[in-house]
């Protein structure tokens, strides 16, 4: 089979369900993943601007966060400044976790992406990204 369309959507869900079990084993989801990355990067984000750097609607992120919470992955709390606004940090119990995710991740997309030289590796990483870019997801919805 030489379809592109078809062949990505075959291979992207294998990868879709082997990342999804890689992330099952700390009991958290891809979208919570994204999140922690998020706020990894920008501690004490709103709920709204997590939102919009997820680019996750605001009544998925609560559940998202609730499952985060639950966790001891992150926590939510009034922000001192803005008594109406909510800041979401990730605890340390989240920054260990997310260390041990990160490199299970990457002995995961080490395994799936073995087939490839490093070469083929990096143009497959620039094609998907050309590709994601035309996506709503990717232009930002």
């Amino acid at each position: 089979m030489t379809d592109p369309g078809f062949l990505l959507s075959r291979v992207g869900a294998a990868v879709r369900a082997g990342f999804k079990d890689v992330l099952a084993g700390w009991g958290i989801r891809p979208q919570q993943y994204l999140i922690l990355l998020i706020l990894d990067a920008r501690d004490g984000l709103s709920q709204q601007e997590l939102c919009t750097a997820a680019r996750i609607d605001s009544g998925n992120m609560v559940e998202l966060l609730d499952g985060l919470e639950a966790l001891r992955y992150a926590q939510r709390a009034r922000d001192p400044r803005d008594r109406r606004r909510y800041a979401v940090t990730i605890t340390p119990a989240g920054r260990s976790a997310l260390a041990e995710l990160r490199q299970g991740v990457g002995e995961y997309n080490e395994r799936v992406l073995s087939p490839l030289t490093g070469r083929e590796q990096r143009q497959l990483a620039a094609a998907l990204s050309k590709l994601f870019a035309t996506t709503a997801e990717g232009r930002g919805r």
